[in-house]
């Protein structure tokens, strides 16, 4: 079971930051106002915090049975679904320094 619970962690994970990505791209088109108002108002954040936020639940159901030791190399796999999922859905370049970790 608690495989199950490191698996929808990631996936819970990956699909609310993209959510949040995908909020604040929408924010930082759209001109006036303040932006920590448009956050707080943005079905794109509030989404993507409330899905960030089951991650959060099955990633501590995890923990709850198993040792951080085993569990924790699993969250490695979200920064890859990150990765991939960015350069679907907002066409972000992905080059080999970017694998490596690389900002710019």
């Amino acid at each position: 079971m608690n495989f199950i619970y490191i698996i929808l962690s990631t996936a819970f994970t990956v699909f609310g930051q993209l959510s949040l990505k995908q909020g604040m791209n929408v924010i930082g088109r759209t001109p006036g106002g303040s932006v920590p108002i448009r956050m707080a108002t943005s079905i794109w954040v509030i989404g993507g915090l409330a899905v960030y936020a089951f991650g959060v639940i099955f990633w501590t159901l995890a923990l709850s049975g198993t040792e951080l030791s085993k569990v924790y190399p699993f969250a490695s796999l979200a920064y890859v679904g990150i990765v991939v999922g960015s350069y679907f859905a907002f066409k972000e370049p992905v080059n080999r320094l970017r694998l490596v970790g690389d900002y710019y």
